[in-house]
């Protein structure tokens, strides 16, 4: 990219942590797609994706199609031979022109790339994403498995609240979610959406918020640095083990992030915690098999 591809958000935590002379002007993250990014897309029966809804609420999905259903015609372009579920809250979002942020993420391989940019053309089964932004990241905190969607087992998402049992037990035993958040205060905000990972139980209910440690990463801080600028973001807990997801859509904050990496009681570096708090929950029945 020409420039600088880190926003102030981003900057802001980079130089509280002392890594911004080495990241000023980093090349990682392209304003096109890599040539080997087109081959791990078309391998892929999933993918992670995030879309705002016109309340400017911002909502994350988990799509399924066969291998091949991602493709990338030319360095630009991405083509998504699917669309979320009908009853999705996702669904809405996949309007021409909208800002969308694709997580294409293989668990088995722990091999993943964000792609970044804006909705295009949208078809009756497809649709095309612009490409403003492209990047791999590492495959650290990722717990290997093997997903595959268990046909005609999806229903239609149910508002729930914080204290059901569907909520504190998915939760509880996550080692895995992601996450969505936005580059602006707007609707029209670039959207970005990311794994995170840890020993299960690492995410914690602490009354009507959850928390979470952010362990030391590749200091890009793009989760990290959208909330500073919009605390809006969404999360999506995949329960594995009983074929359930868990969507919580609401607004998150930074704690304890002063420049210094701290430990877990696990021993894992962690840069502070996030404190997030949900005002519209979903439960789903859904597709995955382990």
């Amino acid at each position: 990219m020409d420039g600088d591809p880190f926003h102030a958000g981003e900057q802001h935590l980079q130089n509280l942590f002392a890594v911004r002379e080495q990241l000023a002007g980093s090349r990682a993250i392209q304003a096109s797609l890599r040539s080997r990014f087109a081959g791990f897309l078309a391998e892929l029966h999933y993918v992670v994706l995030a879309v705002p809804d016109r309340e400017g609420r911002i909502w994350v999905a988990m799509v399924f199609g066969r291998p091949g259903f991602l493709s990338a015609p030319d360095a630009m372009h991405v083509r998504v031979a699917a669309h979320p579920d009908a009853g999705d809250p996702a669904a809405r979002g996949i309007v021409e022109g909208a800002p969308i942020a694709l997580l294409a993420i293989d668990l088995s391989t722990r091999r993943r790339v964000r792609v970044n940019g804006r909705i295009g053309r949208v078809g009756q089964s497809d649709f095309a994403v612009d490409v403003r932004q492209a990047f791999g990241n590492c495959p650290q905190y990722i717990r290997p498995r093997d997903v595959e969607e268990a046909a005609g087992a999806s229903g239609e998402p149910v508002l729930i609240s914080v204290d059901t049992s569907l909520a504190r037990r998915v939760v509880d035993g996550a080692d895995t979610f992601f996450v969505a958040t936005r580059a602006a205060s707007d609707v029209g905000g670039d959207m970005d959406v990311s794994h995170r990972g840890g020993p299960a139980g690492f995410v914690q209910w602490g009354g009507d918020c959850l928390i979470w440690p952010e362990y030391r990463g590749n200091y890009y801080f793009n989760t990290l640095g959208n909330l500073l600028v919009d605390p809006a973001c969404c999360l999506l807990f995949p329960d594995f083990g009983k074929g359930e997801m868990l969507v919580m859509t609401g607004q998150a904050v930074l704690d304890g992030f002063d420049g210094r990496l701290r430990r877990t009681h696990e021993g894992i570096p962690m840069n502070g915690l996030v404190r997030f708090k949900p005002d519209l929950l979903m439960g789903r029945t859904v597709l995955l098999r382990p």
